[in-house]
């Protein structure tokens, strides 16, 4: 924290108004101590006579210099820096005058546009909000909503003035810093504040980006509030997530919004950047849109717009959590780190998991489960599990944790293969259990009941297509294992369970425990051939084969003719069905910190095939595709409240 020096003549390059600036105006340089003195009891003389007045009755020169402070800073009335810096400590010499019903004047005080002026102007002004909070415990609220109105972002810098809004941040944060060790106790009422000001979601991207970045540094130096901070930013993150309804792959044209380049110091110009954007979309539209549909197209090139708006902010406040968690994982210690993990979880459960509506925001905490996998990851997959097996649980929560956890082990690059192995002999043991009771019930297939089942199992399937290399076992330790498991599981059972070492002459793997019940679940009676996605039935069919793990083609023939009621209406299934919550990740600003531990897609060579399956791989390559960039948010009709 800066040293203040409170002698006006020690000070760096004079600011002002801009009056002040373009005219010559008097400044701390050439100000003598003697006028300084004169100036400061002339002025003390004026303050405590108007208060003085004020207390008989007489309210002219008290509303006098009310008036005074709050004058516009680029009007011509304005009073000089110089003025202005004396009129402040004077104030603060007399502090223990202004009671409540001097709040006008205060609020006069605090609306002084104080971080952008010189330094000496800035020592002498925390000063003064320090000596207000020590004499008055009433005005910490107002104070801290005056301080925190600091971290917004400022549309436009004074003229003139040779501070950057960094440096105006800087100041805000030594002014916080400053009442804080005064008054520990305003850290409740500092929250209420921080809440209060968060720019509300429809605003651009460079005021959500300064305010996010400044609380996220506030909980650095305010511990107690950190997770109450990461909680109205990953709220607010999931607003704007959810706004974001169109899938961009759905577009008949490519969707590229702008980066936003983190420089707070520049105008944002994102508005008019858009304008050209859209004039660019309106010359690539004019070809392909019909004269009969051009309100469409407009409408159409609106959404365009909107969408391009929530993807550049969206992505901002993704790099500044990715980048703060980051900073955390290389600076912070292990206690912190740790703090930061449980809190985003908490979060998770409460504003993410449940809504089935974000895209990207649940990429925070897939990130930083890959700082500490043995720990974070670990946790995370059983707190799943957990979700899932619970049968207390709303089914709701059960079924996203399957989506979660599918999606978080298809593509999670730092999980090794025994965990990955581990998840998938946990799902399945469940769902053999799940079989076990309740298949001698099955009369005929329903899409309304057994909803967690079927997100159980497709979660099995999705893995297998994703991560089908690390469920083959190489180590012969592990191996005898898996041999003693056999030996002890149920004949009854052993004829329809027995894959590890699958099928046909070209069978050269050996599969992990997880998947020797695979074959029992997907043959049963619940029939998830049918009730399962079917773009992650058909590619789990095409690698079941071309890896000779099983062979299911005939059930899926089958199938064709089974009709199920209601099967793809909006239902919890249906949900099940469409909802891949990590699937790629497109925000062009932040996808550094995802990249490198993502796993992506790897489609499968074909093997040599008959003649009669040629029209059967046509429809393999198009879901290969769509493996690759699967939509992860269920239509507006299939959301969950």
């Amino acid at each position: 924290m800066p040293v203040r020096s409170p002698d006006i003549t020690s000070v760096d390059q004079p600011m002002g108004s801009p009056k002040s600036l373009t005219e010559k105006d008097e400044t701390n340089e050439n100000v003598s101590k003697e006028k300084m003195t004169n100036m400061k009891l002339m002025m003390k003389t004026f303050v405590l006579g108007a208060l003085r007045e004020k207390e008989q009755g007489n309210t002219s020169r008290y509303n006098e210099l009310v008036e005074i402070l709050s004058r516009d800073p680029s009007s011509p009335e304005a009073p000089s820096t110089l003025k202005l810096f004396t009129w402040i400590v004077v104030l603060s010499q007399c502090v223990s005058l202004l009671d409540k019903s001097c709040a006008t004047l205060v609020e006069a005080a605090l609306q002084v546009d104080w971080s952008f002026r010189n330094r000496a102007f800035v020592n002498a002004y925390i000063d003064f909000l320090e000596n207000l909070v020590s004499a008055h415990a009433f005005y910490v609220v107002p104070i801290l909503n005056t301080v925190v109105q600091g971290f917004r972002y400022r549309v436009r810098v004074p003229e003139g003035s040779n501070v950057t809004r960094s440096k105006s941040y800087e100041r805000s944060h030594e002014a916080l810093q400053c009442i804080l060790q005064l008054i520990p106790t305003g850290t409740n009422s500092l929250f209420v504040s921080l809440v209060r000001f968060m720019p509300h979601k429809r605003f651009n991207t460079a005021e959500q980006a300064a305010y996010i970045k400044n609380i996220l540094y506030v909980s650095e130096y305010v511990p107690v509030l950190r997770k109450q901070i990461l909680g109205i930013v990953i709220d607010q993150m999931v607003q704007i997530d959810a706004q974001i309804q169109i899938e961009l792959d759905e577009m008949d044209q490519d969707i590229e919004a702008d980066v936003y380049d983190m420089n707070f110091d520049k105008d944002y110009e994102s508005e008019d950047s858009d304008d050209d954007m859209s004039d660019e979309d309106d010359d690539d539209d004019d070809s392909s849109v019909d004269s009969q549909t051009s309100n469409h197209g407009v409408d159409r090139k609106d959404s365009i717009i909107q969408i391009k708006h929530m993807v550049r902010k969206l992505d901002a406040m993704m790099h500044l959590a990715f980048q703060y968690f980051s900073k955390c994982a290389s600076s912070a210690s292990v206690d912190v780190q740790n703090e930061i993990f449980y809190a985003l979880v908490d979060i998770f459960d409460r504003a993410v998991l449940k809504t089935l509506k974000s895209r990207y925001t649940q990429f925070l905490l897939f990130y930083f489960c890959s700082l500490n996998v043995n720990v974070y990851s670990d946790y995370f997959l059983e707190h799943l599990i957990q979700h899932i097996t619970d049968p207390l649980k709303p089914n709701v929560t059960r079924v996203a944790a399957a989506a979660y956890i599918s999606s978080y082990v298809a593509r999670a690059k730092f999980l090794d293969p025994s965990t990955i192995q581990r998840v998938v002999l946990t799902l399945s043991a469940w769902c053999g259990s799940y079989v076990d009771q309740y298949e001698p019930n099955v009369r005929s297939l329903d899409c309304t009941k057994h909803d967690v089942f079927y997100a159980v199992i497709q979660a099995t399937m999705y893995i297998f297509c994703f991560r089908w290399r690390d469920l083959v076992i190489n180590n012969e330790l592990q191996l005898e294992e898996e041999l003693f498991e056999e030996e002890i599981m149920d004949e009854e059972h052993r004829e329809l369970t027995h894959p590890e070492s699958g099928f046909g002459h070209a069978a050269t793997r050996t599969w992990c425990v997880g998947l020797r019940n695979l074959p029992r679940l997907v043959m049963s009676k619940f029939n998830p051939l049918k009730l399962c996605a079917p773009s992650v039935v058909t590619q789990f069919a095409k690698l079941s084969r071309n890896t000779h793990f099983m062979y299911v083609y005939p059930v899926l023939e089958k199938n064709r003719d089974i009709f199920v009621p209601g099967l793809g209406g909006s239902n919890l299934l249906q949900t099940v069905q469409t909802f891949f919550p990590f699937d790629p990740y497109k925000l062009d600003g932040s996808r550094v910190f995802v990249d490198d531990i993502y796993f992506d897609w790897i489609a499968e060579d074909d093997e040599e095939e008959d003649s009669e399956e040629e029209e059967e791989d046509s429809e393999d390559e198009d879901v290969t595709s769509g493996m690759m960039a699967m939509s992860i948010s269920p239509s507006p009709t299939h959301y969950l409240n």
